[in-house]
């Protein structure tokens, strides 16, 4: 090979190193924009919510103590509202044995009753059957 052409085959490489160095360069420009708009955008953020996070912290600790305190004064009516459940089951229970008592005596003295009715009745019949007898032979009582 001779050495011209050596030299003109190494000076069209370059030419085209040269040119795709320049598209290259090109191409990476509107990246590198983009990317410094990029970064820009993200220090924007990064400077909003270290701003935001103390307020928005605050505001977060307000929020959970009332309902801690939400939670404890519901704890105190649940319980307060438990026992006077209980109260009335107790209350229920003994009034429904007052009521089981009583009833049980209305209805003894109601049975007694019935049963003194119709023994007086029974006897009653008895005593009109012997005047109905005494009737029926003359006899006077």
């Amino acid at each position: 090979m001779d050495p011209t052409m050596v030299n003109a085959f190494i000076t069209m490489a370059l030419m085209l190193l040269a040119v795709a160095s320049l598209m290259l360069v090109a191409a990476a420009f509107p990246m590198m924009n983009q990317a410094s708009r990029t970064l820009i955008a993200f220090e924007k953020l990064a400077d909003t919510v270290q701003g935001e996070t103390k307020p928005t912290l605050a505001e977060l600790r307000e929020v959970i103590s009332g309902l801690n305190q939400l939670k404890s004064v519901t704890a105190e009516r649940v319980t307060e509202v438990s026992h006077r459940v209980e109260d009335v089951a107790g209350t229920v229970g003994n009034v429904a044995g007052r009521a089981k008592k009583s009833s049980a005596v209305w209805g003894a003295g109601f049975v007694a009753g019935i049963r003194a009715y119709l023994t007086s009745r029974e006897d009653g019949q008895a005593a009109t059957d012997v005047k109905q007898l005494s009737v029926d032979t003359g006899e006077g009582s």
